[in-house]
């Protein structure tokens, strides 16, 4: 109750400032954009008291204090004109969001619940097929947070820095630490920012989209997204000598281990993965990422496609939100930029037919000077100025204090390749360029290709809807051609999370064209069948995707795993050093939120690290300890773990006799299947 209570009051407090802040913004996006603000504060505020007084209550109560200042700050800073009215248009919009975002917020929650380490009746903790690999990363970021001094060291690899985007784990740890069980706080903070996430886009596409069920289409293709990866997975194929039926294939889909037509690598090359299963349930950092990215989208782009002026306090405000997203998620920070840049060029070289900051006698200039500044380029281009300058400042000392140092110690980050991981590793096309779009995004990507091809009539002014597509289309096809030519993880794969922003770019104008040849079909008997099959082919590889996804249940922690959890953090010391292995589901790591030398090369290798140095002395350890004992000094190591993994690993063979000759047990599991080791103070000495 007490982190929920945290919540709502950050909540009130970025709904206060962004009422002050942005009164000529509609109702709903103040609300909305003050939400996310208020997420952000108590994201960043408790980091930051943690430099101090380490990441404690105290930074936690401190933050609350901070927020109380800053509220005041802002009513001294309000913007005096009065608010817009929520009128019969806001109501109307406040049903829509309604109708997009119940739904998939319900699904989002129970996939959470499902899928978060979810508890079962003989006390082990169970996930989904999506976490099943990722989640305990995130649970390790999460549970060493606690207490921990900052700048935040790495507990999976003892001796690094957190270079990893931390602050969507960051704040599950406070619900964590303000009464939440570790299940809870990460199933609870996972679904507030899906929840946000699907409020956002819902308001970006209601504003951007000229119709209404247009809004809906874009809103459902994006999150229900899928291509035509149906055609593989429910075709017939021969097996045993004997062609399966349509049962059979769907018996797969819902039952094999990766099986669905959103995501087969192989063999048909389905790499445009569901967003919801894949990306925002078990990559909390892109769902971090997105949680800050839609209040920046929606403070960004409608203003521009309207052709309205952007205030002072509007751009001040998305700087800082922009500025706050490296330790959130890079990609979407850098998919920010490439927008923002796309968008500003655009603008800027347009401003001699569009010049939305020319003044009228009454109207307050953009900058106190900006009414003296005859070009229109020149003014157009100041508010990008403030918003760029205000971002900067906050995510350079991030990016060059963490982002950049794990990128420039590992020589797989930043290369070129043509067409993402279409061309694995660089070898050729898998399929052809076209061919791999078509049937990975569908009907979509050539709804967004079409709605490009409108032009505006000749010797005529450019239409709006024109004028928004190509303006829109300057930051999002950037993003497009640069993810096209330049990987920016060793894991190529990992480029979906710049195209996915194309992609959301694209959909509202894709949305309008296919509302369009709808109501071109008038008339036409066959109208709503064309629709109806339309429906199908765009939604059906997300439909039996969800419907896997819920049904996966897969045992993360058996209950002597959980077991084991609970009794190092009751009884060991917070951020004590232990030597295990490096299994993904460790719960010394994970459930306990203690250092290790040395965790998977699944979470370390495409963060930068080589781990095989740390790997051969633990290897060495396990196999003779007595001869290696100088590795309990060199990392202070304070127990030694044994668990069936280290019993069976295929990098070493363990000594367990030896280890029991020279060191004392403090804990073992019923059967000895789990045992701790104690190392006595003088061994690290």
């Amino acid at each position: 109750m007490l982190g929920i209570l945290f919540l709502l009051l950050f909540f009130a407090g970025g709904a206060f400032i962004a009422r002050m802040l942005l009164p000529g913004r509609r109702p709903l996006v103040q609300l909305y954009v003050g939400m996310s603000f208020g997420v952000l504060m108590l994201m960043w505020l408790p980091a930051l008291w943690a430099h101090a007084v380490r990441f404690s209550y105290a930074a936690h109560w401190l933050s609350a204090a901070t927020l109380l200042v800053l509220c005041a700050l802002a009513w001294l800073l309000r913007e005096k004109r009065p608010a817009r009215p929520f009128d019969a248009k806001e109501e109307r919009l406040a049903l829509d969001l309604l109708w997009m975002v119940v739904p998939l917020a319900i699904l989002g929650g129970f996939l959470q619940y499902t899928h978060s380490i979810r508890p079962t009746a003989t006390g082990a903790y169970h996930v989904g097929q999506s976490t099943y690999g990722d989640l305990s990363l995130h649970l390790a970021v999460t549970t060493s947070i606690v207490n921990a001094a900052f700048p935040l060291e790495n507990s999976l690899m003892l001796g690094a820095t957190m270079a990893y985007p931390y602050l969507a784990d960051s704040f599950a740890t406070s619900m964590y630490m303000l009464g939440m069980s570790l299940p809870t706080a990460m199933a609870f903070t996972g679904t507030v920012m899906m929840t946000l996430v699907y409020m956002g886009y819902g308001l970006l596409v209601s504003q951007l989209c000229r119709k209404r069920g247009a809004r809906f289409l874009a809103f459902f293709l994006l999150f229900l997204n899928g291509g035509l990866g149906f055609f593989y997975t429910l075709s017939g194929r021969v097996e045993n000598g004997q062609v399966t039926t349509l049962w059979a294939n769907l018996s797969n889909v819902f039952n094999g281990y990766y099986q669905t037509p959103t995501n087969q690598p192989d063999p048909n090359n389905l790499r445009w993965v569901n967003i919801i299963c894949d990306m925002l349930i078990p990559q909390r950092g892109i769902l971090g990422g997105w949680t800050m990215l839609m209040p920046c989208l929606n403070l960004l782009l409608p203003p521009l496609c309207k052709k309205q002026r952007h205030t002072l306090r509007e751009m001040l405000l998305l700087g800082t939100m922009a500025g706050g997203m490296p330790l959130l998620h890079t990609h979407s920070f850098l998919a920010l930029a490439i927008t923002s840049l796309g968008a500003c060029i655009y603008c800027v070289c347009t401003a001699h037919r569009d010049d939305v900051y020319a003044l009228c006698e009454e109207e307050a200039p953009f900058l106190p000077f900006a009414g003296k500044v005859k070009s229109p380029a020149l003014r157009a281009f100041l508010p990008w100025l403030i918003f760029g300058a205000t971002a900067a400042a906050l995510s350079l000392p991030q990016l060059f204090g963490f982002t950049f140092v794990q990128a420039t110690e590992s020589k797989h980050f930043l290369r070129f390749q043509f067409n993402w991981c279409n061309n694995r590793g660089g070898y050729g096309l898998v399929d052809p360029y076209l061919w791999f779009y078509i049937k990975n995004i569908g009907a979509p990507y050539l709804l967004i290709l079409l709605a490009l091809l409108k032009r505006k009539p000749k010797d005529a002014p450019m239409p709006d809807d024109v004028r928004q597509n190509r303006l829109i289309a300057s930051g999002a096809f950037l993003i497009y051609l640069i993810a096209e030519l330049i990987i920016f993880q060793p894991n190529e794969y990992d480029n979906n999370k710049l195209f996915y922003v194309w992609f959301l770019l694209c959909l509202p104008m894709a949305a309008d064209y296919a509302m369009e040849l709808y109501e071109r079909l008038s008339g036409l008997a066959g109208r709503r069948v064309i629709a109806a099959l339309f429906l199908v082919v765009c939604f059906l590889s997300a439909g039996l995707t969800v419907i896997r996804e819920c049904r996966s249940d897969y045992q993360a922690y058996s209950a002597k795993d959980v077991a084991v959890g609970e009794y190092i953090r009751e009884n060991t010391p917070e951020h004590s050093v232990f030597v295990t292995g490096n299994q993904h589901l460790n719960p010394v790591s994970s459930l306990a939120g203690r250092t290790i030398l040395c965790s998977t090369d699944s979470y370390l290798y495409y963060h930068g690290f080589d781990t095989s140095g740390r790997r051969y002395e633990i290897a060495a350890f396990y196999e003779d300890p007595a001869e290696n004992l100088w590795l309990l000094e060199k990392y202070d190591v304070d127990y030694i773990y044994i668990s069936s993994y280290e019993r069976n690993a295929n990098w070493f063979t363990l000594n367990e006799n030896a280890l029991e000759e020279l060191f004392p047990v403090v804990y073992e599991s019923q059967g000895r299947e789990h045992r701790i080791f104690q190392v006595p103070e003088e061994m690290k000495q």
